[in-house]
C-alpha cells in the first residue's frame, strides 16, 4: 500500500475508508435482520400456525438470523480504534491494522452468508404459508 499511496498518511486515510465500508455493510446486515425479527413479530404465528412445514423453516430461518447478527456484532462492529493499533514501527502498525481489517471482511463475509441461509429458509416458510393459505386449507384472516 505503501508503495501505492505513496505517504503513511494516505495509506492510515484509505485504511480508514475501508473500516468505514465494512461497517456501512454491517448496517445492511442489521438493517435485515431487524426486518425479519419484525416481520416475524407480526405475522409469525400465522405462519406456524400453517403447520410444521411453515413453523420449522420459519424457526430455523430466524435461528440463523440471530446467529448472523451475533457474528456481526463481535466480529465488525466491536469498536476499536486504528489509533490504538501500533507496532514498533510504521510497517508494523500498518500490518496490523490491515490485519484486523482482513479478520473484520471474514467475519461480515460469515455473517452475509449466515444471514443469506436464514432468509432462504424464511422464504421457505412464507412460501408453504402462502401456498396453503392459496388452496383454502388455512383461514387468511
Amino acid at each position: 500500500m505503501l508503495s501505492v499511496l505513496g505517504t503513511d498518511a494516505e495509506v492510515w486515510k484509505s485504511l480508514q475508508g475501508q473500516f468505514a465500508v465494512l461497517h456501512q455493510r454491517t448496517q445492511a446486515v442489521f438493517g435485515i435482520g431487524a426486518l425479519a425479527v419484525s416481520v416475524t413479530g407480526f405475522s409469525g404465528h400465522r405462519i406456524v400456525a400453517a403447520g410444521p412445514w411453515s413453523g420449522y423453516p420459519l424457526i430455523v430461518g430466524l435461528v440463523f438470523v440471530l446467529v448472523s447478527l451475533a457474528v456481526a456484532l463481535y466480529g465488525v462492529v466491536r469498536l476499536q480504534w486504528i489509533s490504538e493499533m501500533r507496532g514498533s514501527t510504521i510497517e508494523e502498525g500498518l500490518a496490523y491494522v490491515i490485519a484486523v481489517r482482513n479478520r473484520k471482511t471474514r467475519f461480515f463475509l460469515l455473517s452475509l452468508k449466515l444471514v443469506l441461509f436464514g432468509l432462504l429458509w424464511y422464504v421457505l416458510a412464507v412460501a408453504v404459508y402462502l401456498h396453503k393459505a392459496s388452496a383454502g386449507l388455512i383461514p387468511i384472516l
